[in-house]
């Protein structure tokens, strides 16, 4: 089981992370930092209200709970939301900080809790599908909670823009203007957080270099600290708690460290989702069971169209029909352009996807389409298609 969970960690584009010198599939080691303590996290079920009421309860002179996740892991994103149900009973005045959407679309977030856009229109304004393309329906239980309570969600992520080019470039690769949309102070990584950093990148390379890779981290984790930190020190009464991947949080490093130097002390309580880091000794404070140990639990299939589009810069067109496709018995053919589903324009894949995320099997879909094949001045053309 652990190696699995290193092999799952490693691969997931710097959502990553463990400490383990440990062989696996990919081919890499990562390394354990030399512990100063021994402390070994302590290891709970949060699905026991009793654990979550302990865990809630060393809140009490914290300002915030982190929650390591592997990002496509229904158990984690559940055992998220037991302790935010908990933390709300304890201390309702906190708000849930997520890596999964961006600084700029701060405001997209708010009017989604207040109750001024539904969830759709937040999934497409924030440009959720294209930006993270994780499954929202994950999510999508914490989110609804917060918003039945309002709860306040906050963005900690840094633009895309930024952090593409960084990956690129380094730091140096930044105009004036854009290094002022990030943090004035980012602090070097220590050297066990350097060390895993470099088995992560060895394994899988996704920056020009490995100074660029450590540049693009350190601008996640110092941005995320420091939206995170401005938020809490406008409100000298509230909690956060935040959900990120492992890489961020494990043994403290990332933003745990990075949120401390803010606060000026040791402010936060570090938890991982997986029972298997409990062997671990300084990995986190606690390591949190899940459900399915065996196997990972999967969403229900959600309804398809059954086509391939490309996402053209000004429109999405009908490429491929899987086998037994709906939309083609319903009438689409190949260079079919998608204007809207259910009467809501999309532009992109991105937009489609919101439409889509949660329509099920046998739910029935009006596509409307442009098809200038058409001889015709009226070259639009309406289909009812029953998914499959």
């Amino acid at each position: 089981m652990v190696k699995k969970y290193f092999a799952m960690l490693a691969l997931a584009a710097c959502c990553t992370g463990c400490g383990l010198l440990e062989n696996n599939n990919s081919g890499f080691r990562l390394p354990v930092p030399t512990s100063s303590s021994g402390v070994m996290p302590k290891t709970i079920d949060p699905s026991q209200q009793l654990a979550r009421t302990a865990l809630v309860d060393q809140m009490v002179d914290k300002r915030v709970l982190f929650i390591g996740e592997v990002h496509d892991s229904v158990e984690h994103h559940e055992n998220q939301l037991r302790i935010i149900k908990s933390m709300y009973a304890r201390y309702p005045d906190f708000a849930i900080g997520v890596e999964y959407f961006q600084q700029p679309f701060q405001p997209f977030l708010d009017d989604y809790v207040a109750g001024r856009i539904d969830e759709k229109e937040m999934l497409k304004k924030t440009e959720y599908y294209k930006r993270w393309k994780i499954d929202y329906r994950m999510l999508r239980p914490i989110f609804q909670f917060a918003r039945e309570n309002h709860i306040p969600i906050l963005a900690l992520n840094v633009p895309e823009e930024l952090h593409n080019k960084v990956f690129k470039g380094g730091m140096k690769a930044l105009s004036p203007q854009e290094l002022a949309q990030t943090p004035t102070e980012i602090k070097p990584a220590n050297a066990n957080y350097m060390q895993r950093l470099k088995s992560i990148f060895d394994s899988h390379p996704p920056a020009a270099s490995f100074d660029y890779f450590v540049d693009g981290v350190l601008l996640w984790d110092e941005g995320m600290a420091d939206a995170a930190v401005r938020f809490l020190n406008e409100r000298p009464q509230s909690r956060m708690v935040v959900l990120a991947g492992l890489v961020h949080v494990l043994y403290g490093d990332g933003i745990p460290e990075r949120v401390n130097r803010r606060l000026g002390a040791s402010q936060s309580i570090v938890t991982v989702n997986g029972a298997d880091f409990g062997q671990f000794a300084n990995i986190a404070d606690y390591a949190l069971t899940t459900e399915s140990s065996k196997e990972s639990k999967e969403l229900p299939r959600t309804g398809k169209l059954g086509i391939t589009l490309v996402d053209d810069i000004a429109s999405m067109y009908v490429s491929y029909f899987a086998p037994s496709s709906p939309a083609k018995m319903a009438g689409l053919e190949l260079g079919d352009h998608i204007i809207s589903l259910d009467g809501e324009p999309v532009t992109n894949l991105a937009e489609l996807k919101t439409v889509m995320f949660d329509k099920q099997p046998s739910d029935h879909v009006q596509v409307t389409v442009r098809r200038d094949s058409l001889k015709t001045m009226d070259k639009e053309l309406r289909f009812v298609v029953q998914l499959n």
